[in-house]
């Protein structure tokens, strides 16, 4: 009767869908059944005795013979975690758990014991972990102090920089009641009121969220930021606040707006003081301009007077001449013809002198189109005189310049104001001569001109020694010159700079060549 029994227990235990097992008064395993079986993969006689414990994890074995020997030894129940290697060699996590039995003297005859899985709560429990582990760091990364009360008012986390800030006692963290804690801040605060420490709070939805500036009765200052937290349906988690530190920035903001202040201030009256120093400015330059026409009119009248003496010598002769031959009764028809022929061709120079000089001051006050080379060759016959008295040649493009045999050069046309750009040249042969007057010979006065692309590229060498290198980024500085004070105004290179650059849009600069100056005016060509 006792096996038939037995075989029905057996029967229903291999039809339950657990691992059940049981063992005798020694805890040898006498018993596994069908579910188990299936499970490792192995015969009864294979796993009787202990030697089921095969399958157990290395890293779980000694662990669980501690736990179950202590209830063995005890004939109490036991509940051991461990890993159990599956039929395919794949270790899953159950929870076994033992029951002790007894026969009807109550005496003590084995266990009886189950095992279910547990490898999903496992994997969740180990993902709750790593998150719970990666929040805290992130709490304790945070610039902020944080502190997190459940729905129940109870402490839920902080951070240690919130302990540092607010300088929280430790009996206050023990304390699962977060009421205190709140109540606690109060008392640091300039004004308790601004702080949301209501305590239904954390309870409340309605709070939702809640910012302010908190002052600490030490004088720092903490921004405070509150949230309603709550689950994916909308069940109340709790309330989280953030405290930082913003005494510094709050200072720099105090500062900056003052400092904005006093610029707004400033601002108020610089467009005043601003119109009044264009104002001066202008006034400066149009008496800059005036003292350059009146120098640029002195410079010509002695240009005129250089170029009209050979004509008015050459007059004269042919004055003596006629009066020689009328008084020798040797003045006929021919010679006074021839006369008069002569005196017109000096008279036509000195009036087309005079034309030059006309059309040099004239103003313009529209671009026009011209040849370039041309108002070079212009300049150099208004100076020609000048430079004559001083042994001073010049070159165009490598030609030598001479009024009287015009050289046949490439012309090269630009649209821009012929005037302005005749009186930069005329400023810098100027110069030039000047430097040249004393220098050693051969003194020449050399032009390279050529058209890149859309710009016409003219430079200005001479053989006068060159500039010295401490001033030559000031030669273009209004009132500068190395002339003595009775021989230059030191504006002409200023004008000439102004000119190029406002009137003309080009550049101008200065180097040193080989044997003297270089000036290099870049001009565009325009259509």
């Amino acid at each position: 009767m006792r096996n038939d029994q037995q075989g029905d227990e057996f029967l229903i235990a291999d039809s339950a869908p657990v691992f059940i097992w049981t063992s005798d008064v020694h805890g040898e395993r006498c018993y596994f059944n069908r579910v188990w079986l299936d499970y490792t993969g192995r015969t009864l006689e294979e796993e009787r005795g202990g030697r089921w414990m095969e399958g157990i994890h290395p890293d779980d074995y000694m662990s669980y013979c501690e736990s179950f020997n202590a209830a063995l030894s005890g004939c109490t129940p036991f509940k051991a975690e461990y890993r159990l290697r599956r039929k395919d060699d794949v270790f899953r996590w159950v929870l076994d758990t033992g029951t002790p039995r007894y026969n009807g003297d109550g005496a003590f005859i084995g266990y009886i014991g189950s095992c279910v899985g547990i490898s999903e709560r496992k994997q969740m429990e180990a993902e709750l972990i790593r998150s719970n582990s990666m929040l805290k760091s992130q709490q304790e990364a945070s610039i902020d102090g944080i502190l997190f009360l459940d729905e129940h008012h109870n402490i839920s986390s902080f951070n240690s920089l919130f302990c540092q800030m607010w300088d929280i006692p430790a009996d206050l963290l023990d304390s699962k009641d977060g009421r205190p804690l709140l109540d606690f801040l109060k008392t640091r605060l300039e004004n308790p009121e601004d702080f949301i420490t209501d305590a239904d709070c954390a309870a409340a939805p309605g709070h939702n969220t809640n910012s302010a500036a908190l002052c600490v009765r030490d004088g720092r200052i903490f921004s405070q930021h509150s949230a309603y937290v709550t689950s994916q349906d909308g069940g109340n988690y709790g309330r989280i606040w953030f405290f930082r530190d913003i005494t510094w920035r709050t200072k720099m903001e105090n500062e900056l707006r003052q400092k904005t202040k006093s610029l707004e201030e400033l601002a108020a009256h610089l467009e005043q003081r601003v119109e009044q120093e264009v104002e001066q400015r202008v006034k400066q330059e149009k008496i800059l301009i005036q003292q350059a026409k009146m120098a640029s009119m002195g410079e010509m009248i002695e240009a005129i007077t250089h170029q009209w003496r050979q004509p008015l010598n050459s007059l004269c002769l042919i004055i003596q001449d006629l009066a020689d031959t009328f008084d020798n009764d040797e003045c006929d028809k021919s010679f006074m013809a021839d006369a008069v022929t002569d005196s017109m061709q000096q008279i036509d120079y000195m009036t087309k002198t005079i034309d030059d000089f006309r059309n040099y001051f004239k103003p313009a006050k529209t671009k026009e189109v011209f040849d370039a080379v041309q108002g070079v060759k212009e300049v150099l016959s208004i100076a020609w005189g000048q430079l004559k008295i001083h042994s001073i040649s010049a070159l165009i493009n490598g030609s030598s310049y001479d009024p009287n045999q015009p050289a046949d050069l490439a012309q090269i046309f630009v649209s821009t104001y012929k005037n302005e750009f005749k009186q930069v040249i005329l400023n810098i042969v100027n110069n030039a001569r000047d430097a040249l007057k004393t220098a050693p010979k051969p003194r020449e006065i050399s032009f390279g001109m050529l058209a890149d692309n859309a710009t016409l590229i003219t430079t200005i060498s001479d053989t006068g020694g060159g500039i010295p290198e401490n001033i030559l980024n000031k030669i273009f500085t209004p009132y500068f010159t190395t002339k003595e004070h009775d021989k230059g105004t030191g504006i002409g290179l200023y004008l000439s700079k102004m000119i190029v650059e406002n009137n003309l849009s080009g550049k101008i600069y200065a180097s040193n060549a080989k044997a003297g100056a270089c000036f290099t005016i870049e001009l565009p060509i325009g259509d």
